[in-house]
């Protein structure tokens, strides 16, 4: 059985609930501070920036085992069932979420990883409000994560939507706070590799704020949750230019412009959630913020072709397996069903798509 999340986390949609307007402050003088950084960073950088986008050369694909990838979660589904959902996919690439909160549970986290030895593992340490209040308590978590899973992998994300206020992260400033604790973490594990930004979305001032800055740490690859409209294609265009190519452009010529990062490019979450899903999405009947399975399953291999296309994403994970709101897999009425996209992933591993 899984260990219970606490009262302000959705686990039938594994988020935050949604906070209140209140409870989202603006205006307050470490906000507005964070902002004018924000803005200075902007100004400094988009030359730079702009010239690293304009001169980027395609270079080869990678491998599409090592370019595929999918997360996992043993709070969905049978873990036999899982286990037997990967195995017939072929994915080599998997992305595990360990909650900061749960680190008195990590050994039902490793139990769940063991069963994927032959796979390779990005774990995704999720942070919360209390993190960024207890700083100490978050790198000891961190931590102590990280020690529990060496010998099964030495790849991990800090952090998740750091630019949503539910996930405990005010402002940027905020996430940069919990990446202070790196280069104590590289003195105990040198051989880690360490991914972070770690922003959802399209907000490429938030990005650049993680990756150029004056703080005391270094990333291996810059990360990004990397969603397109809810609805829409991802040829379709954001702000009239930005479709999913350009989109992933900009993020790596940050990333290349970066004081902080490696010229390295995840996706480590993308998804589109399907319409009458309830309480498995939270815009379950809004069509206009839903799509229908036929649909999520070519929309899925739209992204991951045109992102393989550009050669320099390294690797994509659609967030998850097994959800009925937005995953591969229908795991309600006691039963497992194969939505369309299931198949879809399928093909791109067989190379069809």
């Amino acid at each position: 059985m899984s260990p219970e999340h606490p009262p302000w986390w959705d686990p039938h949609s594994d988020q935050p609930y949604k906070l209140s307007k209140s409870k989202k402050p603006r205006l307050q003088a470490d906000n507005l501070i964070e902002y004018a950084k924000t803005a200075a960073a902007a100004l400094t950088m988009s030359p730079i920036v702009g010239w690293h986008y304009a001169s980027l050369k395609r270079p080869t694909p990678p491998d599409l085992l090592d370019f595929v990838g999918l997360g996992i979660s043993p709070d969905h589904g049978d873990p036999v069932q899982i286990e037997d959902l990967v195995s017939e996919l072929g994915v080599k690439k998997l992305l595990l979420r360990i909650p900061s909160w749960h680190v008195n549970h990590i050994e039902h986290y490793l139990d769940f990883a063991d069963r994927f030895k032959n796979h390779d593992l990005l774990i995704n340490i999720l942070q919360s409000k209390q993190s960024v209040q207890d700083i100490e308590i978050w790198d000891k978590n961190v931590s102590d994560i990280v020690k529990a899973f060496q010998g099964k992998t030495n790849e991990f994300q800090l952090g998740n939507a750091i630019n949503r206020s539910k996930w405990g992260c005010q402002h940027t400033g905020d996430y940069l706070k919990l990446l202070a604790g790196i280069p104590a973490l590289r003195d105990l594990y040198p051989d880690i590799t360490i991914g972070g930004s770690s922003v959802i979305d399209f907000e490429p001032l938030a990005t650049l704020r993680t990756l150029f800055n004056f703080h005391r740490y270094d990333i291996d690859a810059c990360s990004c949750a990397l969603y397109v409209n809810r609805r829409g294609s991802p040829y379709s265009k954001q702000y009239g230019v930005f479709g999913l190519a350009e989109k992933l452009r900009l993020i790596f010529a940050m990333a290349k412009a970066s004081n902080r990062s490696a010229s390295r490019l995840w996706v480590t979450e993308t998804n589109w959630p399907l319409l009458n899903t309830k309480p498995y999405t939270p815009n379950s009947g809004l069509p206009r913020s839903t799509v229908d399975e036929q649909t999520q399953a070519r929309y899925l291999t739209e992204y991951y072709r045109i992102a393989y296309s550009l050669g320099f994403v390294e690797r994509v994970y659609w967030w998850q397996l097994v959800n009925p709101g937005y995953g591969l897999v229908d795991h309600r009425n006691d039963g497992i069903r194969k939505m369309p996209s299931f198949f879809a992933f399928k093909k791109l591993l067989e190379n069809k798509a």
